[in-house]
């Protein structure tokens, strides 16, 4: 059986890694380590296998604990091209996805069973409540087309494992565009103090509470841009541009 452990980093930067473990074989793969320690702990108390290491890019907190892991188990960092698969067991694999718009190089994994889309690893991406900036060599075009690629390729049931818990920030946001909108409120009284132990979200309930796959929201789009014509383009422009400044 495939599983997911979350680690935390209670940094200012709030960043999130992932172990995805086979609980039969005992290989694993991590995705974005920032510390170290607490991965190379778990891998030892639970006797797995570090098969390799993947960044979704190359930000210094998403790659940060590559070189401690290295050193601990000679594990690989493995370089996919968009379309590469990884298989982590019988039925199971990783998938690549070119996603640039928060920086070009930026990659995505998708964790598929019998080739069925169940889990979206998306780095900076894609945030519960939001997406990534485009200020460190990014292009919010191209990240608007990654993240309409991203909700027509991938079925709502697909659960959604960001880079960082940007949560609060992100609902408090959406909830100041759309006050009226019962799930923002839901989402914010069910936060809590340990993010790593949190579900994960499905894309069908972000797309609830997530302004930025909300654009034919037409409350959304007239508190935004103040027009009934809807621009879906323009007001992902504008609502990056507002949350920059958030």
């Amino acid at each position: 059986m495939i599983l997911v452990k979350t680690f935390y980093a209670y940094n200012e930067l709030r960043n999130y890694s992932y172990l995805i473990l086979d609980n039969e074989t005992g290989d694993s793969w991590v995705i974005d380590p920032y510390e170290a320690n607490p991965i190379i702990d778990y891998i030892k108390k639970n006797g797995l296998v570090l098969k390799g290491i993947l960044n979704t890019h190359q930000h210094f907190d998403h790659i940060r604990g590559n070189a401690p892991l290295i050193e601990q188990f000679s594990a690989p960092v493995q370089k996919l091209n968009d379309s590469d698969s990884l298989t982590l067991s019988s039925g199971h694999a990783l998938e690549t996805m070119d996603t640039p718009g928060h920086t070009m190089d930026h990659q995505v994994f998708v964790w598929k069973k019998n080739e069925q889309p169940l889990a979206l690893f998306s780095g900076d991406t894609l945030f519960n409540s939001g997406v990534g900036n485009c200020r460190g060599g990014g292009d919010v075009n191209l990240l608007y087309q990654t993240t309409n690629k991203l909700l027509t390729t991938l079925p709502a049931s697909t659960l959604l494992y960001p880079g960082h818990d940007y949560r609060k920030n992100n609902l408090e946001f959406a909830l100041k565009l759309e006050p009226e909108n019962k799930f923002i409120q839901e989402s914010l009284s069910r936060l809590s103090d340990h993010p790593e132990e949190l579900a994960a979200a499905t894309l069908d309930e972000e797309k609830k509470i997530n302004p930025f796959l909300r654009l034919d929201s037409e409350e959304l789009n007239y508190n935004v841009l103040k027009t009934h014509e809807n621009n879906e383009k323009k007001l992902f422009i504008e609502l990056r541009q507002l949350r920059d400044r958030w």
